[in-house]
């Protein structure tokens, strides 16, 4: 006899391998049973279904052929109101007719009331609204058509629908009664067959399971009264050996009532019940186990096979390790630095007392919250470079300087010292902190006196220049580091990585692409102000627009335990001319506000309209949320820039205030706005109101499939003067398939331009020894035909001005960092011939 086992060393099978299998067969004839009754159940519900939906069809356009051949037979007769003698022809066919006449929003009916068909019907149908709707009473269900006739005039025939309804309704149940009695008897007769069978599977899996001597743990079955009925030899060792003694004389009597629990629930729910708890051996010693309650059940009776092993030397360093974390802890609290431990994200992890204090907060309150959390927004961007610098270099540790703001909104500076900590398989930051705030105060009271002096002596247009320089290498400056970062994790993405991997890299990947937002954002700000802003009118498909941001956002949405709900208005059409990128970015802000400010509940796009004249319409977009709403006297001031419904709603929720800001100077700059309304509470409903015209299948939907699939070949000079761009670059011009070679000037751009022949030229505009203006302008001026030679602007520039200089200069295209591939390639793929894959 064999002890049938997987090794009692991994807990979560130690199972017999025979152990339950008659029960296990029985289980599973009983649910393929119950699958087979579903199965039948649910074809029989669909069919009838569909028979039924069939046949309302048919009475629709039964409906609607009769009420059309009406109104033309009426129109060739008469001009007239059609009277009761008129209508003789619908009711000979069954239908409820009634005809009124509106006057002044007055309904006036000229027959006698009908059953089915209601005022409100007839006034619809005056009204000029025409097309099938049911009503409902408290008995029956109606279809009805309405017909518009003349100004003022309508027409309704209807039909009952509950008699159609009633007979396909008797005719499913006869069906499934019918379907259900066959399996119930198949059932019965199958199961009367099998039951020995499995008896007689459990009688033998119960032998196998009593053959003990080769266990390494403990076995022991017990009766349901749970008393000892037999138990291995390590059991009897370790224990005792007197059957019909209860288990619970083994036991500490402070755990005897949980353990009492365990078995009664592996009893009750026939499931195996994973347990630890303390066990007294012969010696009077005390140990810990982990221990697995296995139901049985066997000719009539209950049993629980209960098989285990000895974890007391796992518990005892658990026990050791919790002591020597409290000492740590009380250490670390002890301290009257600063201190804060985070993980690789920048989340707290611990903090000590001094900083409770500074930011009048308990732990619970700043556990897992983002350290970005406790910054002005100022300077999260020095606190993300310094993070990343640290945890990308060698160097163990790196000084840095942030200020922390408490719950009253008291700014704090702080000088910090970042250390990073290898703790088991992640890393952790420890921040070890001096308040530095009073003589950053003074320093910062010096500066400010500096610049009102300043200031006194510049005058408005000097400001404003001041303004677009800034905006301008605010633009560069990031760009060109941002254009490293996404450009990297774009290409990383893009291979073979671990899970980790994958998310820490959506995390640098989704951060910057936020960071590039607020970047735009605010040069999207300058351009309105400026009176730059440039709105297309180009064809566009509204729904699948929508679409795209709604799948954008469903993950999020769904992550964060929300439901998001589309509807679009089937009566509108689907294409639409308009500026498509505006629109986008208005229903991504209003996306994005209300995911950042809801917690429960759900989301919903609902978009409506109604047509004004020709091809022209009123479309409304609304985003409704569930979320905290906003109170009615703050409802102007979140459209202002920069601003919020208040302060705390910038620490608690992040964000610039400018989406909303931007948002309605798009829609006001497309001739249209946006409407709010909110409750505190009860959630907000942002309405985008654009006035649009009717358009055309978008050109890109027309070209053939060919183009899709064509693939690039060329030799492309990339100048680049930036060794992270060049490498950023260089791998994506080889993801496209293409050659090339790089310099780092535009002096050495020329060099090769006239020592080799390309087919393309990438140029950066900021470079040193020689610009890529000056480069592109000297190329231009050769005698030779590689004066034609296709020259895309790379740059970190975003304003519109930079774009305008570089094609003045003599430039083919405008390619604004970061750079994407997608991009890349199709801006390239306008300059270099194509080649169509098989």
């Amino acid at each position: 006899m064999h002890w049938y086992c997987l090794g009692l060393s991994d807990h979560k099978h130690l199972l017999l391998r025979d152990f339950g299998k008659g029960r296990t067969m029985g289980r599973h004839i009983k649910y393929l049973w119950m699958l087979a009754l579903a199965s039948t159940l649910m074809i029989t519900v669909v069919t009838s279904l569909l028979l039924y939906l069939h046949e309302v069809k048919h009475q629709q356009d039964e409906l609607e052929r009769l009420a059309g051949r009406f109104l033309q037979q009426w129109k060739l007769n008469s001009d007239s109101l059609p009277g009761a003698a008129e209508l003789g022809y619908l009711r000979s066919q069954g239908l409820a007719v009634q005809t009124g006449v509106l006057h002044d929003n007055k309904l006036s009916i000229r027959l006698p009331p009908q059953p089915g068909i209601s005022n409100d019907a007839v006034t619809k149908a005056a009204q000029g609204i025409s097309g099938l709707q049911r009503m409902h009473d408290e008995q029956y269900t109606y279809l009805q058509y309405l017909q518009p006739l003349q100004p003022g005039q309508g027409l309704v025939v209807s039909k009952s629908l509950s008699q159609l309804r009633q007979h396909y309704l008797q005719g499913w149940v006869g069906a499934a009664l019918t379907d259900l009695a066959v399996i119930i008897i198949l059932f019965a007769g199958f199961h009367h067959l099998v039951r020995p069978l499995r008896d007689q599977l459990d009688r033998q899996s119960l032998q196998h399971s009593l053959s003990w001597e080769h266990m390494s743990g403990i076995a022991v079955r017990l009766s349901a009264q749970q008393l000892i009925l037999d138990a291995n030899p390590r059991f009897i060792e370790l224990f005792a050996d007197d059957h019909d003694q209860r288990l619970s004389a083994i036991q500490p009597e402070e755990e005897q009532p949980q353990i009492a629990r365990y078995l009664q629930q592996a009893l009750e729910s026939r499931t195996l019940v994973d347990f630890e708890c303390t066990l007294i051996d012969r010696h009077g010693d005390h140990g810990r186990w982990a221990l697995h309650a296995q139901p049985w059940h066997l000719n009539g009776r209950d049993y629980i096979l209960l098989t285990g092993d000895d974890i007391s030397k796992r518990h005892h360093m658990e026990e050791k390790l919790r002591a020597e974390q409290q000492r740590v802890r009380a250490y670390f609290d002890s301290m009257q630095t600063l201190l804060l431990v985070c993980d690789q994200q920048g989340n707290i992890q611990r903090i000590n007392q001094p900083v409770q204090d500074l930011l009048q907060m308990d732990k619970k309150q700043l556990y897992k919250q983002p350290l970005s959390y406790l910054l002005p927004k100022t300077h999260a961007a020095r606190l993300s470079h310094d993070w990343q610098q640290l945890l990308g270099s060698h160097a163990s540790s790196r000084a840095s300087e942030f200020p922390l703001v408490s719950a009253s909104g008291k700014e704090s500076t702080i000088s910090w010292r970042l250390t990073r900590i290898n703790s088991g398989e992640h890393q952790e930051v420890l921040l070890a902190g001096l308040d530095i705030t009073e003589a950053v105060a003074n320093q910062r009271a010096l500066e400010t006196a500096n610049v009102r002096i300043r200031e006194a002596l510049e005058q408005a247009e000097s400001a404003n220049r001041s303004k677009s320089i800034f905006l301008a290498n605010m633009s560069h400056e990031i760009r060109t580091p941002m254009n490293g970062i996404l450009g990297a994790s774009e290409l990383l993405l893009d291979s073979s990585l671990s899970e980790d991997q994958r998310h820490y890299l959506d995390i640098i990947h989704n951060s910057s692409h936020a960071l590039l937002d607020i970047i735009n954002d605010i040069l999207d700000l300058s351009k309105i102000e400026s009176g730059n802003l440039e709105i297309e009118q180009i064809d566009f498909d509204l729904n699948r627009l929508i679409t795209d941001i709604y799948q954008l956002f469903n993950e999020p949405v769904r992550r964060k335990g929300l439901s998001l709900v589309y509807y679009y208005d089937s009566g509108l059409p689907a294409n639409w001319r308009g500026d498509p990128k505006r629109v986008r970015q208005i229903i991504t802000n209003l996306l994005s506000n209300a995911l950042k400010f809801t917690e429960k509940g759900r989301i919903e796009i609902r978009v409506s309209g109604q047509q004004q004249e020709d091809f022209r319409y009123l479309l409304n977009i609304e985003v409704r949320d569930s979320g905290i709403g906003i109170a009615q006297d703050k409802t102007e001031q979140i459209f202002s820039a920069f601003k919020q419904a208040d302060t705390s709603t910038s620490r608690q929720y992040g964000g610039t205030g400018l989406g909303l800001t931007i948002s309605r100077h798009l829609a006001k700059a497309m001739n249209g706005d946006i409407g709010l309304s909110s409750e505190i509470g009860h959630g907000s409903t942002f309405v985008l109101q654009l006035p649009l015209h009717e358009g055309h299948a978008p050109e890109k939907e027309k070209q053939p499939a060919e183009k899709q699939n064509r693939t690039l070949h060329g030799r492309v000079l990339l100048a680049e003067d930036n060794s992270v761009n060049q490498r950023i670059a260089e791998r994506m011009l080889s993801r496209l398939g293409l050659m090339y070679t790089t310099v780092s000037n535009g002096e050495q751009a020329i060099t090769e331009v006239l020592s080799n022949d390309y087919d393309l030229i990438l140029m950066d505009v900021n470079m040193p020894v020689m610009d890529g203006i000056t480069a592109t302008e000297r190329i231009r001026d050769l005698s030779s035909h590689k004066n034609h030679i296709p020259i895309i602007a790379l740059t970190a520039n975003a304003m519109l001005e930079d774009k305008e200089r570089c094609l003045a200069a003599g430039m083919n295209g405008f390619i604004s960092k970061p750079i994407r591939l997608d991009t890349l390639g199709k801006v390239i793929a306008d300059f270099l011939p194509a080649r169509t894959q098989a």
